[in-house]
């Protein structure tokens, strides 16, 4: 694609960075952001309006879905041959401003990321048989690209096979969040499509237990903790950790997470992500301990052979990513 010769983004430019967010993962399917562009300066907003009491009652994974789309954003402007900065304010709707001007061409490894932002897909089914082989997974975690972010594949399957056995019951009874979960399943198939732009598609859920489940539903079985161990051991698992647990932290995991799950993508692997059950009350603080963690949970990634096609997320239109020049606000 050619680029303006000038700092300030052109249209095309500005076209292709939207579509690069636009393709994020978030918690729910939600898509908690908004883009505004200044010249060279592109602000990604944060939508707090965009809520889930039940699943996510502090904000946490919204900021991680924020962090995922400002990945997205920073490897289309390099791969626009922009050289980029990125600020991120202490506070305000502004998660993170990606300053830019022309520069030379991206790095290969950027390149290839940022052409599998359209191919990635959530896939909440059980993997082919096997493992990743241990050099891809030396290479997905050093692609996380955030020192203050620990990605490492957790030890101790029994003990995370109990405390997710357990997360699954709670979940599964919870009425107050299985019709939040429901509100949020976007049917976008069958006689009953409803032309969703946001939500998770019903056919993206899997009929299994955890880890491949990936969302309890009311119909996901209660996994045997022996049973889920040996899944666990079976899988490729990568645990994101923080020592903090601060705004700028979850931003930093989501996009680390995006960034290993953009190279998973890139090696033919599909994957999904488990947050859910870190929302209980002392769940993760739990985890870190018995797990001997360097932090506290924040995401757990699991990856694999597809067997199957994942269907794509239905999503906003770009024009609804986008402030209007001069306004605060969509229109």
């Amino acid at each position: 694609m050619k680029t303006s010769a000038t700092a300030e983004l052109a249209p095309v430019e500005t076209a292709a960075l939207v579509r690069a967010v636009s393709r994020a993962p978030s918690v729910h399917n939600s898509q908690p952001w908004r883009l505004r562009v200044r010249g060279a300066d592109v602000d990604l907003v944060e939508c707090v309006d965009v809520a889930l009491p039940w699943h996510d009652p502090e904000g946490r994974d919204r900021l991680l879905s924020c962090g995922a789309a400002l990945a997205n954003l920073q490897l289309a402007a390099r791969a626009l041959c922009r050289e980029i900065a990125t600020s991120f304010p202490l506070s305000g709707e502004v998660t993170a401003t990606v300053h830019t001007r022309p520069g030379g061409a991206p790095a290969a490894e950027d390149l290839a990321r940022c052409r599998a932002i359209g191919r990635r897909r959530s896939y909440r089914r059980d993997f082919a048989p096997g493992r990743v082989r241990d050099e891809v997974l030396v290479e997905l975690l050093g692609a996380a690209g955030e020192p203050a972010v620990h990605a490492l594949a957790p030890a101790k399957v029994d003990v995370l096979a109990q405390m997710l056995g357990f997360a699954t019951r709670v979940f599964r009874s919870d009425a107050a969040y299985q019709r939040e979960l429901d509100i949020w399943t976007a049917h976008t198939f069958g006689r009953y499509a409803l032309g969703a732009v946001d939500g998770v598609p019903e056919a993206a859920f899997g009929d299994g237990p955890l880890p491949a489940a990936g969302l309890v539903r009311r119909t996901t079985p209660v996994p045997d903790d022996l049973r889920l161990a040996e899944q666990l051991a079976a899988e490729t698992l990568v645990l994101f950790c923080t020592a903090d647990d601060t705004r700028r932290a979850h931003l930093a995991v989501g996009a680390a997470l995006e960034r290993v799950w953009l190279e998973a993508t890139v090696h033919g692997l599909a994957g999904s992500v488990l947050t859910q059950p870190l929302h209980l009350t002392g769940f993760r603080e739990h985890l870190a301990e018995r797990l001997g963690l360097p932090g506290l949970p924040q995401a757990v990634f699991r990856c694999g052979r597809p067997v199957s096609a994942a269907p794509a997320s239905p999503r906003l239109p770009l024009g609804d990513l986008l402030f209007p020049d001069g306004s605060s606000r969509p229109e």
